[in-house]
């Protein structure tokens, strides 16, 4: 159907960093809105298709704007919103898929400020330059009231152009939908249709052309179609392109589509009113442009763990009745490094000038600063939850100066232990030495260990953990104990080039460095695909230089003004993929935690590795990679390959809340070759299952390494890559990275079969840590439950009300069963729930309380959220 009307969105595409310092585009951004304000009443006098409207796309610039603004300039804003000619976007910021469901329902708190304290009508949730969305976001924005969702892919080495201008019904796991438009990218009005040059014969060919290719293509059979319009000189981080006489002009000579200027509601709901048989498509959506994370690899391990502390801190202030109060400061940061860009626009080919170090310092520093307020939270309120428990002196209390022993030995000292996850688990855990007020102060002692994270052990003499006990405790799903460490004999044994433990064998291949052989009774595990080898890729070619990876060649190159001729990859570059060309197997040891043996590799370019394999007696598989590297500026990438068996494989990735199978549970034209993993990543093969869950690394390609194809992989070998490292971008990353212990760490588990519950349960062991306390003359309490839900598949995360009183429970059933399930609190009865959103907007009622306890039913991979009254 020909296209009638185009209405065009004017607004600025906002990057925190790229075009300048973040910092300064927050003020910059305060200067755009107040610019745009001005243009809307300068031009209120036009015809209403020509009025000029403006649209703030995120609302982290918009509420930063609302917290500055004059009490004078905050009422023209909201003069123009109500007159429809100003308005906002209801994200927060533009997201990668590295932040959690968790930390998403907390970035929801933005939009409920514009809502609440600034009257706007937040209704459309937008994201420009990504190239997909989390699936765990749909019930989230549903509930939010959202009344669409826009998505202005970027295809440089993104969605491929002649995918966009697509409507569909988006499909959550509940059931439930929301409309969805996959536009165009945002360039297409000023440097696509040249809005802004002024030039109507030039833009007339440009929307002719435009449309006579979207024609031919099919797919859109609306004739009305939105179109985003920025400054032309600079579409991300601009002043305002004021077209307005230009539409006025265009529609006065009666040429065609009409143009209309239109705030994102409106044309939105004017796509929508006539996309009546819009299909319904079901699935996550997964970014291409996720990938870049491995540009900073040794930040996005600290974000990650950081971020998996944040529903340990809800717990905890669920249970002492308040929030910490560095919570919101942590998330904060912890948002800006889950936003999208990672950089200046220069950061590849002037990667030491100051414009582009202090840009990406500002972005890396937001995981250090992130991570640095969760340790410091968690420390407080852990000990005060403690101390509330015990009733006695914890760490850090008593007058203890460093270096001297405290007033027990550290294995007959207590500990209060809390399990923050909802999967009951095993808490094996080094009794490290007791710090009594000496620095770091604001970290729990029990983090002072390799076992949370590389690195963080104090090494040096008197500052030993304990070589004869671990602290070591069963614990119920949201369960908590004060135990005393047992003494425990090192398990396992080693040998020359293997170690064995519990039925368990592991042989070291001394030529390649992967797992030569793997047995378990006797039974192999190893056939046919690599497990656990180490490959370094590049280019065959480097003097053609990120060009080729983002598929230019010869004389063609990206041309932004005809994005129709851009389809990536063009041309798959080629990459010359190495295992280590020096191999040697070093030492073997028995710990407490189980045997260890060491591989040191090496590449000819000067990277080394130190891989560090135990057998625990739990029976998985531990793998530690500390990676020594060379700082190189040419396109590079490491990878590590886990493979079982032979065949046909299916593979199941937990994306967030919900798991997937990539290729299949995912909307059409999305990446299918990387993912971002919040959980495990498991496959299936006629030979048995691998699940393998990494704390570090969030990356993996199913059936081998695919970073020359990402839009439709042919081959699937049971095979997961993970992405320890990467620098492939041309802009917007670090152009390499260099270093000691860049770290990573991964836990492999060889089931039967891919038991999805089992590896939800494996990988939240594998990568949350638990909240331990040095609780000194404590006595022991057993293990029990502080919140209890009854059925094990559903997902629970408890915290305190932001507004009002009692507790906010929110239950995921990542199932494709109803579930009726029954919650229960160990210290207090539930007297009441209510259905609400994620910042407590009630939706309705919630199921029935009986003896203290709440029941409710959770339809087929919904999520809710629930307020709790307690009595």
């Amino acid at each position: 159907m020909p296209i009638q009307e185009i209405h065009l969105v004017s607004h600025t595409h906002t990057d925190f960093g790229f075009t300048d310092y973040p910092d300064t585009l927050l003020r910059h951004h305060n200067r755009i809105i107040d610019r745009a304000i001005d243009i809307c009443e300068a031009e209120s006098g036009r015809e209403d298709r020509a009025r000029f409207r403006w649209t703030c796309e995120v609302a982290a610039i918009t509420a930063n704007w609302f917290r500055t603004a004059s009490t004078a300039q905050k009422d023209r804003f909201l003069r123009l919103h109500r007159e429809g000619l100003m308005a906002a976007g209801g994200m927060a910021v533009h997201w990668t898929p590295l932040i959690s469901p968790a930390n998403a329902a907390r970035s929801m708190r933005m939009v409920d400020f514009l809502r609440r304290e600034c009257e706007l009508d937040v209704r459309v949730a937008w994201q420009c330059d990504v190239n997909g969305l989390g699936w765990h976001w749909l019930d989230l924005l549903i509930d939010m009231g959202m009344d669409g969702f826009v998505l202005a892919p970027n295809p440089h080495r993104g969605m491929p152009f002649d995918t966009q201008q697509r409507v569909f019904n988006w499909q959550a796991p509940s059931g439930r939908s929301l409309f969805a438009l996959h536009g165009w990218h945002y360039s297409v009005g000023a440097w696509g249709f040249f809005l802004g040059d002024d030039d109507m014969e030039k833009t007339q060919a440009a929307i002719d052309r435009m449309l006579a290719n979207l024609e031919k293509r099919g797919g859109y059979e609306l004739d009305t179609i939105l179109c985003q319009v920025t400054n032309p000189a600079a579409i991300d981080n601009g002043f305002p392109t004021n077209i307005s006489a230009f539409v006025e002009r265009w529609n006065a000579e009666g040429r065609t589509p009409v143009l209309r200027l239109s705030t994102l509601d409106q044309a939105l709901s004017a796509v929508k009113a006539k996309a009546t048989n819009a299909p319904t498509w079901r699935g996550d959506w997964p970014d291409y442009w996720v990938d870049g994370v491995g540009s900073t690899s040794y930040e996005t391990a600290l974000a990650r763990s950081a971020e998996r502390h944040l529903p340990a801190l809800e717990l905890i202030g669920a249970l002492r009745g308040k929030e910490a109060p560095l919570m919101a400061s942590a998330t904060d940061r912890l948002q800006f490094y889950d936003e999208h860009t990672w950089g200046a626009f220069c950061s590849v080919i002037q990667p030491d000038s100051p414009f582009t170090r202090s840009q990406l310092s500002w972005k890396t520093g937001r995981a250090y600063e992130g991570f640095a307020l969760t340790q410091e939270a968690l420390a407080d309120e852990a000990r005060s939850l403690a101390r509330e428990r015990t009733g006695q002196a914890i760490e850090n209390d008593l007058p203890i100066r460093r270096g001297q022993p405290g007033p027990t030995p550290i294995e007959e000292q207590s500990y209060y232990v809390l399990n923050p996850t909802g999967v009951a688990r095993r808490v094996r855990w080094p009794v490290t030495w007791d710090y009594g007020g000496a620095a770091p102060q604001t970290i729990l002692h029990a983090y002072l260990s390799d076992e949370y994270l590389p690195g963080m052990k104090v090494d040096k003499q008197g500052f030993a953990s304990s070589a004869t006990h671990i602290i070591d405790v069963e614990l119920p799903a949201f369960g908590e104990a004060v135990v005393k460490p047992v003494a425990v004999e090192p398990p396992g044994e080693p040998g020359e080039g293997w170690i064995g433990c519990g039925g368990w064998r592991l042989e070291v291949d001394p030529k390649t460095g992967a797992i030569a052989s793997l047995a378990r009774d006797g039974r192999e595990l190893v056939g046919g695909q690599p497990l656990g080898l180490l490959i370094y890729e590049s280019l065959r070619h480097p003097e053609k230089s990120r060009a080729s990876i983002f598929g230019e060649s010869g004389d063609w190159q990206y041309d932004w003004s005809r994005l129709e001729t851009i389809a990536w990859p063009r041309t798959a570059p080629e990459f010359v993929r190495r295992p280590a060309e020096t191999v040697a197997i070093g030492e073997t040891r028995r710990t407490l935690f189980g045997p260890e043996i060491d591989v040191h590799l090496a590449w000819s370019d000067g990277d080394k590795v130190v891989v560090t394999y135990r057998l625990p007696d739990d029976g998985a598989v531990e793998m530690r990679i500390a990676v020594n590297k060379v700082a190189v500026e040419a396109p590079e990438s490491m990878h590590v390959l886990f493979g079982r068996g032979s065949g046909e494989a299916g593979f199941r990735f937990d994306v967030g809340d919900h798991v997937i199978t990539p290729g299949e549970d995912q909307i059409p034209e999305s990446c299918r070759a990387w993912y971002a993993l919040q959980g495990f990543a498991g496959l299936e093969t006629a030979e048995g299952a691998l699940v393998v869950a990494s704390p570090d690394a969030p990356l993996v390609q199913p059936g081998g390494i695919h970073t020359d194809h990402a839009t439709d992989p042919q081959e699937r070998d049971p095979v997961l890559a993970f992405w320890l490292l990467n620098n492939h971008w041309d802009v917007n990353f670090a152009a390499a990275q260099g270093g000691r212990r860049l770290f990573y760490r991964f836990r492999l588990d060889f089931p039967e079969a891919l038991d999805e519950l089992g590896a939800r349960a494996f990988a939240e062991s594998a990568m949350t840590a638990p909240v331990i306390v040095r609780a000194y003359d404590a006595a022991p309490v057993a293990a029990s439950p502080v919140l209890s839900i009854d059925d094990a598949a559903v997902i629970g995360r408890l915290r305190r009300a932001e507004k009002g009183e009692g507790l906010v429970l929110t239950l995921v059933n990542p199932t494709a069963e109803a579930r009726c399930v029954s919650v229960g609190l160990r210290d207090a009865d539930i007297a009441g729930a209510e259905r609400i959103s994620a910042v407590e907007e009630l939706l309705g009622t919630a199921g029935e309380i009986s003896d203290g306890n709440l029941s409710c039913r959770v339809p087929p991979g919904a999520t809710q959220v629930y307020r709790l009254a307690l009595g």
